[in-house]
């Protein structure tokens, strides 16, 4: 365990038991973050993205469990079956933002009184401390003026104005990392611009580290620092931005960026990654893109590569 980190995650394991199959959602989940840093995961729906970061504060379905690994936040260990120890970080250390932020809001309450809620429980304010400090809040992820958007409902606000409270939510207790699970997903363009340009700003402001799950690489070049591409439940490859995006070494990643529209191809189909996503209840022997990979040999059905150097900041699990 290192601690130049923030976040450090050492083989995470992580299960779906069902009665007649298990899913293997996160295996051997290797991950590192430095405080500040911005890092987008990146992956295919049912890969493990989301898994994965559930399991950082045991927020797992009750038919699943952390088998094994370690996670440490700031150099301490977080122990899973701790639920007081959970119960201190989830919100004021480790905060989540959600898809569908207007599912996410209570609908019988104001948005003000929802993160007003959060100062009372984190910073035990009063109720005019806690008030005056969600009138901040909200104004600092641009829902002005503050006073009037506090006695507002959820339905009474558009898809982005309800992920901007949702942001205001999730970093209330000035929070060391905050995990974004697709919250542009259901945004136009504009507004999904928008949202993140205030999730960087937040990171700069406030010195928040920030982890975005996505399955859309087109949107993060300007956001990110840092990339990590997941497959099958397994980190396959991670580095900086720069040389996941221009370099990239493993032929998933390659193929992700391929799907991607370019100006140059105006009018064409899209290329697509042949196969399904893998049924992460029945992985195959070696590594676990081998039935999609176009360049995969004997070697690949057989044993799984492990993390190989490309450069000081880019890693990646292929024999190519």
């Amino acid at each position: 365990m290192s601690t130049n980190y923030l976040l450090e995650i050492n083989k995470l394991n992580t299960k779906i038991f069902y009665k007649d199959s298990v899913i293997n959602a996160v295996c051997d989940l290797d991950l590192e973050l430095k405080e500040g840093e911005i890092l987008s995961m990146i992956g295919e729906s049912g890969c493990g993205k989301t898994m994965s970061m559930l399991s950082l504060t045991n927020l797992i379905p009750k038919n699943a469990k952390i088998v094994s690994g370690q996670i440490f936040l700031e150099g301490k260990k977080i122990e899973i079956n701790d639920e007081k120890q959970l119960m201190n970080i989830r919100g004021s250390q480790i905060s989540y933002i959600f898809q569908d932020a207007t599912a996410s809001l209570n609908p019988l309450f104001s948005i003000g009184e929802q993160i007003r809620e959060v100062f009372e429980v984190h910073k035990k304010l009063s109720r005019k401390e806690s008030k005056k400090a969600a009138w901040e809040i909200l104004e600092l992820v641009n829902l002005k003026p503050a006073q009037t958007y506090y006695s507002f409902y959820p339905h009474q606000l558009s898809g982005g104005m309800n992920q901007r409270a949702m942001i205001a939510m999730a970093i209330a207790s000035k929070p060391k990392l905050l995990i974004a699970d697709e919250p542009t997903s259901s945004l136009d363009r504009i507004t999904e611009i928008k949202i993140l340009e205030l999730l960087k700003d937040l990171n700069r402001k406030l010195n928040i580290s920030i982890i975005l799950i996505t399955h859309n690489i087109s949107i993060i070049e300007n956001f990110t620092d840092s990339i990590a591409i997941i497959y099958g439940g397994r980190i396959i490859e991670k580095g900086d931005k720069g040389a996941v995006l221009h370099n990239p070494r493993h032929p998933y990643t390659k193929a992700l960026l391929d799907c991607m529209p370019k100006k140059r191809n105006a009018g064409k189909f899209l290329n697509t990654i042949k196969g399904n996503v893998l049924d992460l209840s029945k992985l195959p022997a070696g590594c676990k893109f081998n039935p999609r990979c176009p360049h995969a040999m004997e070697k690949c059905l057989k044993a799984e590569p492990q993390f190989k150097e490309i450069s000081q900041s880019h890693f990646v699990k292929c024999y190519l």
